[in-house]
């Protein structure tokens, strides 16, 4: 679905050598890691050796592998393939593709955000971001590292999935006059006061302050690492911790992931290779 500098298409190779060179192409990318359902090839290595944009595969393999070791039950991680239908295929094909993810039975969902409008598959997409809903205060929380470029495709994505959240837990405080669904901005997105079920409160939509990128590439990253962080906070919460994952955000994600991140994953990536 997305676009990266070091990856080949088929469709700017010339036709007289198109067969030829691609196939010689998609020989040489061979796969380096199976985990779960993903396959890493090559050509991802090449990728995490940067500078390039990440791709769906390396998002779905690091959503995949935190998934691993997350409680299923309490949390889903939606990856970026799925993410990309639900913002948008056609209204009736859209029970078919929720259905299976039980969006209602989790207490958080992280979807990916990507500004890719190409429904045929294309590589266009340039930037990505995260999407948090939070059933506690039934918030859809948008984390974008530049912040405003992703804001109507989390928005569209929103739209799309709100009404297949099921019945949330929402705190009631003298301050949740807000209207329904009105879009607003929040540095602290934890529950603040004792949960009441409600079956049919539409959810809110916030834009989190986010730390930014200092570059035009690395916007993959800051998802994967706030969505790590967000995962390690929902484990850690019930022992005292950080009360909500804006100020763990705040305190373990910056600029410095940009120098580090790459290597965590390709150490990663070679870790697992050795355990197969």
């Amino acid at each position: 679905m997305n676009s990266c500098p070091c990856q080949i298409d088929a469709a700017f190779v010339a036709p007289e050598f198109r067969h030829q060179n691609f196939r010689i192409i998609i020989m040489n990318d061979k796969e380096v890691l199976i985990y779960e359902d993903i396959v890493l090839r090559v050509s991802d290595l090449d990728i995490l050796e940067g500078p390039y944009y990440l791709n769906d595969q390396i998002i779905a393999f690091y959503f995949g592998y935190l998934s691993s070791s997350c409680d299923s039950n309490d949390i889903l991680l939606v990856p970026p393939s799925v993410s990309f239908w639900l913002a948008n295929c056609k209204e009736e094909a859209l029970k078919d593709i929720i259905e299976p993810l039980k969006l209602s039975s989790k207490k958080l969902v992280l979807f990916t955000v990507n500004d890719n409008d190409d429904l045929s598959g294309g590589d266009s997409g340039t930037h990505w971001s995260l999407l948090v809903y939070d059933r506690s205060s039934n918030t859809f929380s948008h984390h974008d590292s530049m912040e405003g470029v992703n804001n109507s495709h989390a928005m569209k994505l929103y739209e799309a999935v709100k009404g297949f959240m099921g019945p949330t837990a929402k705190p009631y405080t003298a301050s949740s006059s807000t209207p329904k669904g009105r879009m607003k901005k929040k540095r602290d997105v934890g529950a603040t006061a004792k949960a009441v079920a409600v079956a049919d409160a539409e959810p809110a939509f916030i834009e989190c302050d986010t730390p930014q990128q200092t570059n035009g590439y690395d916007c993959g990253l800051y998802v994967i690492a706030i969505a790590k962080v967000i995962c390690q906070w929902h484990s850690s919460k019930k022992k005292g911790k950080e009360s909500n994952w804006i100020s763990a955000i705040e305190g373990q994600v910056n600029a410095s992931l940009e120098m580090t991140m790459r290597d965590e994953l390709l150490k990663l990536i070679e870790d697992l290779r050795k355990e197969d």
